[in-house]
C-alpha cells in the first residue's frame, strides 16, 4: 500500500523573512557556483535542493536562533541540529523517508563545496549521521513521548540494575527530565556552575552560546550530593564537569555522544532501543502541557522563544477520541457549575 502524502503549509512568506540575511547569501554563493556548472538541471535538480535548503534555513531560524552555518558553534551542535532537523521533518512535515533523505542530501552537498571552496575545513557531520535505511523503512529517528507508569519504570530500573546503571545514569535521567534542557547544555554542567540549594545549575551556555539555568528536582538533589561524595574518592573533584569518564586511568568530562549512549541504554528499560535525548525534553514538556494545560509554561520551561514552536514539535498529537473526551469532560464542569449556581 502506497505512504500517504500529506501536505503540510508551514514555509510561509513570513516564516522565510525570517531567516539570517548572512546564511541566505551563503547558500546563493553555492546554488550560483553549481548553476554556472550544470545549467541543464538548473530548474529542476536545483530548484529542489533550493527549496529543501531554504526549509532548513527556517528551520534554523526558529529552533536555533539563526545559527551561522559556518560558525564554531554549528559544528560543535551539528548532529544535534541535524537530528532535531530530521524530526522535525517527521513530525512537523509529515515527510517520508525519501523526501528527508534529499533534504539531508541537500544541506551535505553545501558543505562538501564549501570544503572544496576552502570556506571550511571539514564536514560537520559526515559519516556521523544515521540515515534512512532499508528500503521499507519509514522512519531514521523515532521520538517517544514517554507516559508517567514509563517515567517511573526507568526510575525503578536505574536504582535495582546497579549492574547495567550507576549513579550518573540516574542523575542524567533526573536533571534531563527535570530541566527538559538540551543534551549540549547536560553536556557542559560543571560543579562551579552548580547551586544545590537552589536545586539548578547556572550560566550554561547552550545554543547560540546563550546562557541558561538547568534546573532538577530534590531528586537530583539527593543524587547529586552522593555523588559529590564519591567524587572525593574518585578524582578528589579534580576534574569541573558534573559528568566524568575514565580513559587510560585518568578522568575526563564526559562528551556528548558518550552521555547520549547512557541514555540509549537507559531506555533500553521501557523496550526502546533508539532511545534518545530529544525524547527525554519532548517527554517533559508534553508532560507539562498535559497535566497544566498551559502551552506558554512549557515553551517557557523549553527556552522557546514561540510558544507555536513548543505546539508543532514538542506536544503529542491528540486522536479524535482524545479531543472528544476533553470536550466532555469540558461540558460536564460546565454543566455541574451551572446546577449550583441554580441550586444557590
Amino acid at each position: 500500500m502506497a505512504t500517504k502524502i500529506t501536505k503540510i503549509r508551514y514555509f510561509t512568506n513570513e516564516r522565510k523573512a525570517l531567516i539570517s540575511p548572512e546564511n541566505k547569501k551563503l547558500y546563493e554563493k553555492y546554488l550560483h557556483s553549481c548553476i554556472i556548472k550544470n545549467r541543464d538541471v538548473k530548474e529542476t535538480t536545483y530548484r529542489a535542493y533550493e527549496n529543501y535548503f531554504t526549509q532548513f534555513l527556517v528551520f534554523l531560524s526558529e529552533e536555533w536562533d539563526n545559527i551561522n552555518l559556518y560558525s564554531e558553534e554549528f559544528f560543535e551542535n551539528a548532529i544535534e541540529i541535524m537530528e532535531s532537523f530530521i524530526a522535525f521533518c517527521q513530525e512537523t512535515l509529515k515527510n517520508n523517508k525519501k523526501v528527508i533523505n534529499t533534504k539531508l542530501s541537500a544541506v551535505s552537498s553545501f558543505y562538501l563545496w564549501s570544503i572544496k571552496r576552502k570556506y571550511v575545513d571539514r564536514h560537520p557531520f559526515d559519516k556521523q549521521l544515521e540515515r534512512m535505511k532499508g528500503a521499507n523503512e519509514e522512519k531514521i529517528i523515532n521520538s517517544y513521548f514517554l507516559n508517567d507508569e514509563e517515567m517511573e519504570l526507568i526510575r525503578v530500573g536505574l536504582k535495582e540494575d546497579t549492574k547495567k546503571y550507576d549513579i550518573q545514569d540516574q542523575i542524567i535521567w533526573e536533571v534531563m527530565l527535570e530541566s527538559a534542557n538540551r543534551i549540549g547544555a547536560i553536556s557542559k554542567l560543571t560543579l562551579s556552575s552548580l547551586d544545590l540549594e537552589n536545586m539548578m545549575f547556572t550560566d550554561i551556555r547552550e545554543k547560540r552560546g546563550y546562557k541558561v539555568e538547568v534546573v532538577f528536582s530534590e531528586e537530583g538533589k539527593e543524587l547529586i550530593s552522593t555523588w559529590l561524595e564519591m567524587r572525593k574518592e574518585l578524582d578528589d573533584l579534580k576534574v569541573d564537569s558534573l559528568f566524568i569518564t575514565r580513559y587510560r586511568n585518568e578522568y575526563k568530562a564526559m562528551d556528548k555522544g558518550t552521555i547520549q549512549n547512557r541514555i540509549r541504554k537507559i531506555g533500553e528499560i521501557v523496550g526502546l532501543d533508539d532511545f534518545h535525548a530529544h525524547c527525554i525534553r519532548k517527554t517533559q514538556l508534553n508532560s507539562i502541557y498535559e497535566k497544566t494545560g498551559d502551552m506558554s509554561l512549557a515553551a517557557e520551561l523549553a527556552n522557546h522563544k514561540s510558544i507555536e514552536t513548543t505546539r508543532q514539535s514538542y506536544i503529542r498529537p491528540q486522536s479524535k477520541a482524545e479531543v472528544r473526551d476533553k470536550i466532555n469532560k469540558l461540558k460536564n464542569k460546565k454543566r455541574k457549575e451551572d446546577d449550583k449556581k441554580d441550586e444557590g
